[in-house]
């Protein structure tokens, strides 16, 4: 994926302001899809590219079972798609806003902590000097 977004301040700041109320409940439903550890590692796998259920079983060291069952969740709720080939199903990413947010909240996610680590540092130095 090269694929180069800008997205502007004013343009978040016009969007969030103007949002309807009947969009807060979906976009608190993909919210909620995208608050679970399981179908984070699922969707880490797929941003590598279109991958059978087994395929993403292994990688992320879960059962088969569970794996299913987080991939309907997430095809029923249009973020991935899924093709068959004989007995394999294949899935992939087909909403590929979720990988931008998934980079953008790591990212966020990552800086705190290294500012709280910071602070953590700052303020042990100041203990021992």
């Amino acid at each position: 994926m090269s694929k180069t977004v800008t997205i502007s301040e004013d343009e978040v700041t016009k969007w969030s302001l103007n949002m309807p109320d009947e969009m807060l409940e979906p976009v608190s439903n993909r919210f909620k899809l995208l608050a679970e550890p399981m179908r984070l590692k699922i969707i880490r796998v797929l941003c590598q590219g279109e991958h059978t259920v087994q395929e993403i079983v292994n990688n992320v060291n879960a059962s088969q079972a569970n794996i299913s069952k987080h991939l309907a969740l997430m095809h029923d709720n249009g973020m991935v798609n899924r093709r068959k080939e004989g007995l394999k199903c294949y899935y992939r990413i087909t909403d590929e806003t979720i990988i931008f947010a998934y980079y953008l909240i790591s990212k966020s996610v990552v800086e705190n902590l290294q500012e709280k680590l910071s602070w953590v540092q700052k303020v042990n130095t100041n203990l021992t000097a």
